[in-house]
């Protein structure tokens, strides 16, 4: 699909990856809408206020955009927050509310917005030689696939997002609207701008090639890839530098 001219919606777009992808659909000729509950929108989009948990403003939001804006081409679910604690430990269970918290945003959150988007997607006119309606892309992360200790809550959200790439990409493929996943290792985002230096080091230290955090430009390049190529469907493209992870560093084990 070639996004000059589309619309797109990029949940969590006015910080880290989202916000990155937002500028870059921008460069390409999209019209862009960021839903996010705070912050502000890259510089060319338009920002809507949305709570991606909570389903009557996802519903509200997505019918504001379809009625004021037109077909929504793109949709990018970056919208996240962190979350860590182990299952249960000798004084206490896990804290279950705050479990719920990061799947309500990270995995609930893009499944409501993608229920709202992919329903106006289907009446969309085809575009291009593939007469493709849509490209759904899903935020997910290494964590999806080697999640480390203490770490249930967003591993359980990320693995789920991931899983069900393929499931919307099979369930929307009669309408001929592709989904498809970017799972990238540590990225350099607001989310864990805060983490001590040698904490990040560690977290480095699996790395292959570069050791370094990713770049939220480079996921953007990724998403722009993913949209750009109809083959790209029902598969998640790992972003992580070949990084392994560890089951634990010294930091969850402190």
């Amino acid at each position: 699909m070639e996004p000059n001219g589309k619309l797109a919606i990029v949940t969590g777009g006015n910080s880290g990856l989202g916000e990155a992808t937002a500028r870059t659909l921008v460069k390409a000729g999209a019209k862009v809408i960021t839903f996010d509950v705070g912050g502000n929108a890259p510089e060319g989009c338009t920002f809507i206020h949305c709570n991606v948990s909570d389903v009557a403003e996802v519903k509200s939001a997505v019918a504001q955009v379809a009625d004021e804006y037109g077909e929504i081409s793109i949709l990018a679910n970056c919208a996240g927050v962190g979350g860590i604690g182990p299952i249960a430990t000798g004084d206490a269970p896990g804290d279950m509310a705050d479990f719920r918290r990061v799947i309500d945003v990270n995995l609930m959150g893009a499944a409501n917005v993608t229920a709202e988007v992919t329903h106006r997607m289907i009446a969309n006119a085809p575009s291009g030689p593939d007469e493709e309606r849509g490209v759904i892309i899903n935020a997910c992360s290494i964590a999806s696939f080697e999640g480390q200790e203490g770490m249930g809550a967003y591993t359980a959200s990320k693995a789920a997002l991931a899983g069900l790439t393929l499931v919307w990409a099979r369930d929307l493929s009669k309408y001929h609207i592709r989904c498809a996943g970017i799972a990238p290792g540590f990225f350099a985002t607001p989310m864990v701008a805060g983490l001590p230096p040698a904490f990040v080091a560690e977290l480095l230290a699996d790395s292959e090639y570069p050791k370094r955090a990713g770049k939220p430009d480079e996921f953007a390049d990724a998403v722009k890839f993913i949209i750009h190529s109809p083959m790209f469907n029902g598969d998640v493209m790992r972003l992580d530098a070949g990084t392994r992870p560890p089951a634990r560093t010294s930091w969850s084990a402190s």
